[in-house]
């Protein structure tokens, strides 16, 4: 296994079994404010192409995971600032590692007391690494993330969560692409 994922892969764990134990001492359901931190993981998936025919062999995916933290004002509205690294995608001989640095808006939509579905817009800045190119090194950019995911409280401190994230006008170089989608499954402690 990539020793890069193991550490969030085992935060997420301890995590997720911290929030069984709290469940099992008893909880009444998320507060609508206050401040939260957590941590997710996925996969990201770039829209590369290959820049010759026959094509090259095409890794458009890889792991992604990040840190978050944030505020929420009320059960409808919160902001949040993360750290996420989106991977790294490879064409033929050549590859890109991405990371994105992120300030979002979150507006909220209750179900009922547990299920909330939520959706982000924010501006992320982008670093991303190129090697096996001409012009490689790391370039930079910004652009805007939109998100669409849901939320489960498992107590008044812990909730799961799952999004479907867009980060658009990523640094490109050759064929690879300006947007990166990124599927993540993370969990929040709210304090």
């Amino acid at each position: 296994m990539n020793k890069n994922i193991i550490t969030p892969i085992a935060a997420i764990a301890l995590a997720l079994g911290s929030a069984g134990a709290a469940f099992a001492a008893g909880g009444t359901g998320a507060d609508n404010k206050g401040f939260y931190v957590g941590v997710d993981l996925g996969q990201s998936r770039n829209d590369l192409s290959s820049p010759t025919s026959p094509a090259l062999r095409l890794d458009k995916t890889d792991t992604a995971y990040g840190i978050f933290g944030g505020y929420q004002f009320n059960k409808y509205f919160a902001t949040e600032l993360s750290v996420h690294k989106l991977g790294q995608q490879r064409i033929g001989d050549s590859d890109a590692k991405t990371s994105a640095y992120s300030l979002d808006a979150i507006g909220r939509l209750p179900v009922n007391d547990k299920f909330s579905v939520y959706g982000r817009l924010g501006g992320a800045h982008y670093e991303r690494d190129f090697s096996g190119l001409d012009g490689a090194g790391n370039k930079i950019s910004t652009g805007f993330k939109v998100g669409l995911g849901v939320d489960y409280a498992i107590n008044k401190d812990w909730a799961l969560r799952t999004e479907l994230t867009r980060y658009n006008n990523l640094p490109d170089l050759g064929t690879y692409g300006r947007t990166m989608d990124s599927w993540n499954v993370g969990v929040s402690y709210r304090f």
